[in-house]
């Protein structure tokens, strides 16, 4: 980057002028053109070494509470996406969008090296979609050596190889594991054509990854406790705020159902909630417990707005409009941070890693397998098996014949159905 880079603005300049000599369409700037604007506004002077993920949160929770029109699902997932592009270029100089289907640029010292290795790939005859895959990878690194200024490819030292390897870890396990085969195979290249003069392939970390080995983000009950119980609830945001995180935290709904949840979804009478998921179309019935429901009637009287919307969860500031999925996902990650939770890079921290958190902390407590099942509106034990990381001898000790489906998953979060 030629540019001196002193503020979030200068920052988005750099990160569009990437994308520009990357041969980006003018169609795909421009939509994250639309976000990055606002996050520079938002922003105003403020000094690139300050900004974090955690402001670019904050910036999302702020912009769609003023928004007097709900964001699409596909939009929503963008502008989430925009601001974790931002924290990774100003971290490793890389721009980490995708953009299937063009070409791939291999930069500085690495461009043509990159590209004989890739020729090699396509003469010995490995797959397209192997080699287009291993070029996403390949010009993530181009991008960070000619970032740390490496100007000859036969300088490429182990301080390279490190700080590169140290930069992924701002991605999930699969990507890790995949970016490093491909580093592995790159170096052990250059190498035998003596470009390097070491082989350096030696010094990547080996990772143990398979489909069904990744580990969720789940925090432990503590970190849950801890999160809820720091949530002021003298305000009306926390009197929101503690309702919606209770929905995930103790029933495990995803975020879109939090956002979908209607008055007639609430079941009273029956201390239960009754939903259609938004993911899976099938229908979800779970007890309405005592803190919950009591979070939820004490937003209902005293912070949701007036309005005759049949959506329970509404915006606070400007129209009375529904709260939407990336919204509710700012508002986990915000009490998460200010409870003090540690969220240590990589690690998810929204509404999904509470759903994991719960799963996780029925399994602990030898809740019964098809009752894990049921909570989270999966169809089948192996969803769920797949979802927990459950090895063999976990699901020995699931029974998967119990009477009482819930009554497991109640007795471990020490909740029942509303009184009266």
């Amino acid at each position: 980057m030629e540019n001196q880079i002193d503020t979030v603005a200068d920052l988005v300049g750099a990160i569009v002028a990437e994308m520009d000599r990357l041969n980006y369409k003018p169609s795909v700037i421009k939509q994250y053109r639309i976000v990055w604007d606002k996050l520079c506004t938002h922003s105003g002077e403020m000094p690139v070494s300050d900004f974090s993920i955690e402001h670019g949160m904050n910036f999302l929770e702020d912009v769609l509470h003023i928004r007097s029109h709900p964001l699409s699902e596909s939009t929503s997932h963008r502008w989430m996406k925009a601001i974790y592009v931002v924290s990774d270029f100003n971290r490793t100089g890389v721009l980490t969008l995708r953009k299937p289907g063009r070409e791939f640029v291999f930069a500085g010292a690495a461009a043509v090296p990159f590209q004989t290795y890739v020729d090699s790939m396509a003469a010995k005859g490995l797959s397209a979609a192997h080699i287009r895959n291993s070029s996403t990878y390949l010009e993530r690194l181009a991008a960070f050596l000619d970032h740390a200024g490496l100007e000859d490819i036969s300088g490429l030292d182990h301080v390279h190889v490190h700080g590169f390897v140290e930069s992924l870890a701002i991605y999930e396990l699969p990507t890790i594991y995949h970016t490093v085969c491909v580093l592995r195979g790159v170096l052990g290249y250059l190498h035998e054509e003596g470009l390097v003069l070491r082989d350096l392939s030696p010094l990547v970390p080996r990772i143990r990854y398979t489909k069904k080995a990744r580990i969720p983000s789940a925090y432990s009950r503590g970190e849950v406790e801890q999160m809820v119980a720091a949530i002021d609830r003298d305000n009306p945001r926390g009197r929101r705020d503690l309702a919606l995180i209770l929905l995930a935290a103790r029933l495990g709904l995803r975020a879109s159902d939090i956002a979908g949840l209607r008055f007639s979804n609430l079941k009273w009478e029956q201390d239960a909630i009754e939903i259609v998921q938004h993911k899976t179309g099938r229908v979800l019935v779970l007890p309405l417990l005592n803190d919950v429901g009591e979070a939820i009637i004490d937003y209902l009287r005293n912070a949701r707005p007036h309005s005759d919307s049949e959506y329970v969860f509404l915006k606070l500031n400007g129209p009375c409009e529904p709260m939407r999925p990336l919204s509710i996902h700012a508002v986990v990650h915000t009490r998460l941070k200010a409870a003090g939770v540690a969220i240590p890079p990589g690690k998810k921290h929204g509404p999904h890693a509470l759903r994991h958190s719960l799963a996780s902390a029925l399994l602990e407590k030898k809740v019964p397998l098809p009752a894990i099942s049921a909570a989270l509106g999966h169809s089948d034990t192996g969803s769920t098996a797949a979802y927990l990381k459950i090895d063999l001898g976990q699901l020995r000790g699931c029974a998967l014949d119990v009477p009482g489906l819930y009554q497991g998953y109640l007795d471990s979060l020490g909740g029942g159905g509303n009184e009266g």
